[in-house]
């Protein structure tokens, strides 16, 4: 469990990824953002990539709390839905976590890596549920698999997201998740 101060520290991060991008933030330019020597920092986080995995611990942290609730929202599909949607919203709040958690680079650190890579298979193993749930249902067509489903949500989600990086976040992530979604409903359901 991180401390308050970790998650202040964090999320000062992300306001200067955003501002400044992800390789020229550095420990001092941190440090100098809160007004406290090096020193000082290194009490909290042992380096760059520390501080870097408490973000991707944060977006879980969120993830899940979307995850624990989204049984209430009614159908499979809907659950579905919930996630996605939040998942778009999430990163409007938070640009950085886009240059972060879709990161190449900081994908090739073994501890991030794995630490990214373990999060999006639970994420993936509930999703699965959800859609095997709404194809026995009737309410998810079962002529594709669940797994290639999966598949069309996160990787239609995940260009979008790029595509919105690129637009210099010009356009409204939030929204387009959302015209994507209903797109992408049209093709998941039964024909």
């Amino acid at each position: 469990m991180m401390s308050n101060r970790q998650t202040e520290i964090i999320q000062a991060t992300l306001n200067l990824i955003a501002e400044k991008g992800l390789s020229a933030v550095t420990m001092k330019d941190i440090a100098d953002q809160f007004k406290i020597s090096d020193a000082a920092l290194y009490k909290h986080f042992r380096s760059k990539n520390e501080i870097l995995s408490g973000v991707a611990g944060l977006f879980e942290q969120d993830a899940r709390r979307v995850l624990d609730t989204i049984d209430s929202v009614g159908s499979p599909l809907k659950s579905v839905r919930t996630f996605f949607l939040d998942r778009c919203d999430t990163f409007a709040r938070f640009p950085a976590l886009s240059t972060i958690l879709l990161d190449n680079e900081l994908l090739t650190d073994a501890s991030f890596g794995l630490q990214v890579k373990t999060m999006m298979e639970k994420h993936q193993k509930i999703i699965l549920a959800y859609l095997r749930k709404g194809m026995e249902l009737g309410e998810v067509r079962t002529d594709i698999s669940a797994e290639h489903l999966f598949l069309v949500f996160m990787g239609s989600l995940r260009l979008l997201v790029r595509k919105w990086k690129f637009s210099g976040y010009g356009i409204d992530l939030s929204q387009e998740g959302r015209d994507l979604w209903e797109s992408l409903e049209k093709m998941v359901r039964p024909l």
